[in-house]
């Protein structure tokens, strides 16, 4: 590949192995033809006079060979991905763009002018395992390595070197043509890609089979009469690819819609006549579930996809419920299916219905970072402080929907109506509505307009809603509003045991009292799990105080690991150490200092297999530090949004005091942003045209900023904003709201193979095969450092965090620990008690010591 760029035709490219290796040492080789002297090597790489080439592993076999995505199992050549634009074709995210794109981007011929040969090399190991179809490190790849290395010499000789009439004398004629085929480069390539090693084969699996038949490796002597054939018991592999949430694996069913779903999951698919609530824990396969019964019902004919509403709680969700159902069904039928979140519907019906409530017709959204911004502002100017505006904050979602109740009843705070009522008017002065608005003006435009109610109760005529436990008062009261009004049924998917947003106004009673409010429902649960091992999920149910578990595919497994600390800096340090255990090694140190043996102890994890769980946003920075010093590629994911990161903050303030410009809160915003003040904005805005495409205004907008874009962080969020920009379909206006309804929880978005570090609540709805939760201690699971708070709801989110694991849950506290400059004397978790200790074990660790004062080595120059 890098004789492809011709700037190093004047190098000596040499190839270098890992030196903590000893088995790998010769896959990356130099080969000399010189005296075994260091001025002599060293001539002979700077004359090339004696450099003869080198030797290397195939290319392919990188984790990052190929770009793709690991999660959608998309793989794609350069060329293909500058065909997509560099957006990947299942998510529409983009895509992890590996090293071969690269060398084409710096690529100037198509042919590589070779100064010195390169021979790819297997090791003879793995060769044996793909004949004997067992693995590398077997006793029986062992004995037939140990015996080849007695009767032709050394590895490199026999995969160089060795004759192949030779090698069949030795090894049989099947290991014959696999060297053979080596050499003159006739493998079969799968690349690596996003993070997943590629793999290198000499056969196809029914070509090995029909050549066993033909040739027997190493034969035994024909005078010895052979025994009956050994029959071994099929042994069940788990990979990475294996059974997850979406339902056991196998060949392709014939039905793609039923043909994948267990007894419990058809059951709910299948359901007819009547509402319909589906109990569904965590990993039971619940957005395939809703997907499949959506498909199936637009499939069968029993509804037309107009008929169709699907409602989530995130965008994520919403992206990855349309994209199931448009594998399910046509393209032009799953187009028709209206997939979105509650506060896009609403907004979506109040941009069409609005002037019936008043609304001005270019209203536009409050984002979540506006909110607190014009929250200060409205108890400034009421006369309030900052702890005002804080209580304020806090109990603004209950106000809400207070203020829109029949009765009126509930608990308020009267202190806070006067600077409630100046915030609402501030919005009205702007014409704004924040998130809370859009739903109190649907349910207001429902209740004082039946007709337009009984317009939408009559077009959808099924209902499904994701996540229920999550609803809050006023979302059910718009869905009883549609079905009371209509001849509509409802379908409903959650699990109260992960209800976690009670913060936000949700109510996990709704979820209980689904019955009392639409009257005649059936009740279907889901308890299959397809993600976790059974300890990790008989723990966690015990958490919660139930004693049947949910049914595992995954039987058995590793204890869940407890590591108790002095500090969190010991904390950290256990982490790195039971990372580095599970990878084999990530450093030279880890495996110098003991702390691994060697880099075949690992597990076959990577970084992207792992992720870091805290309570607090203080935790994290910590943990972000300590990870970093140990070199340690790591993601940071919280609840921030994409619009709230640099560079995109910038670009979407502009747009939108270029959007409106008689908004005088949009101008100010922008106009106060560290990055603007040097600029002429006056400028930029006047030179940004109206009229051309929304793509192309981003583009002019970007350029004329000049944004400092050498931060990996600020590259990706500025490629992720015009990921979304090339696939959005709406006008600036649309594009606008889409971007203020964006919740950071919607952009915990993970590429590359890091260790995802990030809080318990932005976990949720993901998965990885290795969860670390740090700070299981009293005032932080649960978390009462700030005043009370909902116990059940924290024991919840504790649950939430251990059910993220696939095979291994390690739980960890300290004693002593600093938050926000506060030094605090921990206790564990009480929730810790709750788990029984027959599913728990100790973290195997080695001592710890605390690491002395460093000096810092000078620069070089």
């Amino acid at each position: 590949m890098n004789w492809r760029i011709s700037d190093l035709d004047k190098m000596t490219l040499v190839s270098n192995s890992d030196a903590h290796s000893p088995a790998k040492l010769g896959r990356e080789a130099n080969i000399f033809n010189t005296e075994l002297d260091y001025d002599k090597i060293l001539e002979a790489m700077i004359q090339r006079s004696g450099f003869e080439g080198t030797i290397e592993f195939f290319p392919e076999e990188g984790k990052y060979h190929f770009d793709g995505h690991r999660k959608c199992q998309v793989r794609l050549n350069p060329k293909e991905t500058r065909a997509y634009g560099g957006i990947c074709p299942s998510c529409s995210k983009p895509l992890t763009i590996g090293v071969l794109h690269r060398v084409e981007e710096l690529s100037d011929r198509n042919t590589p002018k070779l100064s010195k040969d390169f021979h790819c090399l297997i090791p003879l190991a793995e060769i044996l395992s793909e004949i004997l179809d067992c693995g590398p490190s077997s006793k029986k790849v062992a004995s037939a390595y140990e015996d080849l290395l007695v009767e032709l010499g050394p590895e490199l000789h026999i995969l160089m070197n060795a004759q192949p009439e030779d090698i069949e004398k030795a090894g049989g004629i099947l290991l014959s043509k696999a060297i053979v085929r080596m050499r003159q480069n006739q493998v079969i390539r799968e690349e690596g890609y996003d993070g997943e090693y590629g793999t290198i084969r000499l056969f196809e699996e029914a070509e090995r089979d029909a050549l066993v038949g033909q040739f027997a490796l190493f034969q035994t002597p024909k005078t010895k009469k052979p025994g009956p054939k050994e029959e071994l018991p099929a042994v069940k592999v788990a990979t990475k690819k294996a059974e997850t949430q979406q339902g056991p694996s196998h060949t392709l069913p014939s039905d793609p819609i039923l043909g994948p779903l267990n007894p419990e999951q058809k059951q709910a698919v299948l359901h007819s006549g009547g509402h319909l609530l589906i109990v569904a824990g965590p990993g039971t396969g619940k957005t395939m579930t809703l997907s499949h019964r959506i498909a199936h019902l637009i499939q069968s004919g029993q509804i037309s996809p107009r008929q169709v509403l699907a409602l989530t709680f995130t965008n994520k969700a919403a992206r990855e419920m349309g994209e199931r159902i448009s594998k399910l069904i046509p393209e032009q039928t799953h187009a028709e299916v209206w997939v979105s979140t509650f506060h896009g519907f609403c907004l979506e019906v109040l941009r069409k219905e609005g002037k019936s409530l008043n609304l001005p017709p270019s209203f536009n959204v409050c984002s979540e970072l506006d909110v607190p911004v014009l929250v200060k502002q409205a108890c400034s100017e009421s006369g309030g402080g900052k702890r005002i505006a804080n209580k304020l904050l806090k109990e603004l979602p209950r106000l809400k929907m207070v203020s829109v109740m029949v009765d009126k009843t509930g608990p308020v705070h009267s202190d806070l109506l006067p600077y409630f009522e100046r915030y609402q008017q501030k919005l009205r002065e702007l014409g704004m509505l924040d998130l809370d608005d859009l739903q109190v003006e649907t349910l207001g435009l429902f209740n004082q307009e039946p007709k337009i109610c009984q317009k939408y109760a009559e077009r959808f005529t099924k209902i499904f809603v994701d996540e229920y436990q999550d609803t809050n008062s006023l979302q059910v009261l718009i869905l009883k509003a549609l079905i009371q009004a209509g001849p509509g049924e409802i379908c409903a998917i959650g699990d109260p045991d992960q209800a976690i947003y009670g913060f936000r106004g949700a109510n996990v009673q709704n979820f209980y009292r689904f019955a009392e409010d639409f009257p005649g429902v059936k009740e279907v649960k889901l308890s299959r799990n397809y993600r976790s091992s059974q300890i990790i999920l008989s723990g966690s149910s015990r958490l919660m105080g139930r004693e049947e578990p949910l049914k595992g595919v995954q039987e058995g497994g590793d204890p869940i690991r407890f590591a108790s600390c002095r500090t969190h800096a010991e904390e950290a340090e256990m982490i790195v150490e039971q990372i580095e255990k599970l990878m084999g090694g990530t450093t030279y140190f880890s495996l110098d200092s003991g702390r691994v043996s060697s880099h075949e102890d690992g597990e076959n994890f990577s970084f992207g297999d792992m992720a870091v769980l805290f309570r607090l946003n203080a935790q994290g920075n910590a943990l972000q530090e300590a990870l970093a010093r140990a070199g340690i590629p790591i993601i940071r994911s919280g609840e921030k949004p994409l619009i709230n990161r640099y560079p995109v903050n910038v670009v979407w303030r502009f747009l939108h005091a270029f959007q409106y410009p008689d908004n005088p809160y949009h101008l100010r915003t922008y106009l106060d942003l560290p990055d603007v003040k040097r600029l002429d904005t006056k400028e930029i805005l006047k030179r940004c045209e109206v009229t051309i495409s929304l793509e192309d205004l981003l583009d002019q907008a970007i350029a004329l900023h000049g944004f400092d874009l050498s931060s990996e962080d600020s590259a990706e969020a500025l490629r992720r904003l015009k990921g979304i920009c090339g696939n959005f379909l709406g006008d600036l206006n649309s594009f606008l709201d889409a971007l203020s309804l964006e919740r950071g929880i919607d952009h915990a978005t993970l590429s590359g193979d890091r260790v995802a570090l990030m809080s318990l609540h932005a976990a949720k709805g993901l998965e990885w095969p290795v969860v670390f939760i740090t700070g299981c201690e009293d005032q932080l699971i649960p978390c009462t450092l700030f005043g009370d708070r909902d116990e059940e709801e924290e024991k919840r989110l504790f649950y939430v965090g251990m059910t993220r694991a696939r095979s291994k849950l390690i739980l960890s506290s300290a004693s002593r620990r600093t938050i926000n400059g506060r030094v605090l004397q921990m206790k564990p978790s009480p929730f810790l008690d709750l788990i029984p200790k027959e599913f728990c074990g100790p973290v195997e660790r080695s001592a710890w010591k605390r690491k002395g004062k460093t000096h810092k080595q000078l620069g070089l120059f």
